[in-house]
């Protein structure tokens, strides 16, 4: 049953493609907001790029899951904004609405006449929010970007590989999803200011800014002070062989995390172990990550001579931070991710990731993203009567 929806009257148009912006979108649509996304003819590239899976052929899905999920409780209207008759259309949505979001390139929007200055002519009290690429300032400001070019610029293709001078891209549209949910963070931020002040706001983000908002221990420790940059590290090669992971007797993975000295103790008790126990150079928390690879080979050994889930159980009893390496398919198998609502399924059937965040009362409803300009005729209809109401409204009535 659908609760309280806290954005429910809100309006946003939504000029945007690919991933960063529509995810935006998506969560404003989640929390009840009507979003109204703009489509050329052609739709959104996401409607059809769909990266094949084993034993599958590209295209076997008329239209993408990226799509359906980074699209989903929206309506979609088809305009071509070089016709006067949809430039119309599209001016008056914008006069309607309380955000105009887009993620075209600068040099897109100004041409189409939707950058900030474009949209504040028709409706001066507007959220106008641009989901950028390297940044709306500076020498690369009219340059596009893709999820993992902006990782790359932002050092972060560096800091996530374990091997060193090679660079390690993580699968998934991370960068992507980041600068939607943070779009959608600024624009809440922004339409409360608005209610406070009745002035609108300009939101902006890039996939380079979240980049580095994500990497923001490592930058604040490389900035601030000396020594090398972290970087990620492989199982064989870890700074800590107690912050690591570990194959268990029945070939499945455990990672631990014993991130302080006063968790050494602890740690010992519950696996069993004691100093008498460990390698002759440890004896104690210090000496593990002084040693850290004798130490790495002996719990390499260690855990081996049991299964993982007996481990977990060990380690849970002494409330210490420890997970199973899970797969994703692993995931979706979970009992736990399950209980807390971790996933939904759409009305399509497809199998989703639910918002980042839960509000008592909330259950948004779960359409799948719209069929190409499924809403055209209702959107048409209702600009066509905000045009007689107008119209009416005159000081020299109907024409």
């Amino acid at each position: 049953m659908v609760g309280r929806r806290p954005l429910e009257g809100i309006r946003v148009v939504e000029l945007t493609v690919w991933l960063s912006g529509p995810i935006g979108g998506m969560l404003l649509a989640d929390l009840g907001a009507e979003v109204i996304k703009i489509e050329s003819p052609a739709g959104d590239p996401t409607r059809s790029h769909r990266a094949p899976t084993a034993g599958e052929a590209a295209g076997d899905r008329a239209v993408s899951v990226s799509y359906g999920v980074s699209n989903r409780n929206k309506k979609s209207i088809v305009l071509d904004l070089g016709s006067d008759e949809d430039r119309g259309v599209l001016e008056e949505l914008v006069r309607s609405a309380d955000v105009f979001l887009t993620n075209l390139t600068l040099r897109a929007i100004r041409k189409l006449g939707v950058d900030e200055e474009g949209i504040r002519a028709i409706n001066p009290g507007i959220v106008f929010a641009h989901s950028g690429g390297f940044g709306h300032r500076g020498p690369l400001a009219e340059q596009p970007v893709q999820d993992m070019t902006g990782m790359a610029y932002s050092g972060m293709l560096f800091t996530m590989s374990s091997e060193a001078n090679t660079p390690f891209a993580p699968p998934g549209a991370t960068n992507d999803v980041m600068t939607g949910t943070m779009v959608a963070f600024g624009i809440l931020a922004a339409l409360l200011d608005r209610q406070r002040t009745g002035e609108g706001q300009t939101v902006r983000s890039s996939l380079v800014m979240t980049s580095l908002w994500a990497q923001m221990q490592l930058v604040g420790s490389a900035a601030n002070t000396a020594g090398a940059v972290v970087t990620g590290r492989p199982q064989t090669n870890p700074r800590s062989p107690v912050l690591n992971q570990y194959r268990c007797g029945d070939g499945k993975w455990i990672a631990i995390a014993v991130v302080t000295p006063r968790d050494w103790e602890p740690f010992l008790r519950a696996v069993g172990l004691t100093a008498q126990s460990l390698p002759d150079e440890v004896g104690g928390y210090a000496d593990a990550v002084a040693h850290s690879g004798k130490m790495r080979e002996f719990l390499d050994g260690f855990f081996a001579q049991r299964p993982r889930d007996e481990w977990l159980a060990m380690l849970r009893a002494e409330k210490l931070w420890c997970s199973p390496v899970n797969t994703i398919e692993d995931v979706l198998r979970d009992d736990n991710i399950h209980e807390n609502h971790y996933l939904s399924t759409l009305d399509d059937g497809t199998v989703t990731v639910a918002m980042p965040f839960q509000l008592d009362g909330l259950a948004p409803p779960l359409r799948s993203g719209p069929q190409l300009g499924a809403h055209d005729a209702q959107i048409r209809d209702e600009v066509r009567a905000q045009r007689r109401r107008a119209s009416e409204s005159s000081p020299a009535g109907p024409q």
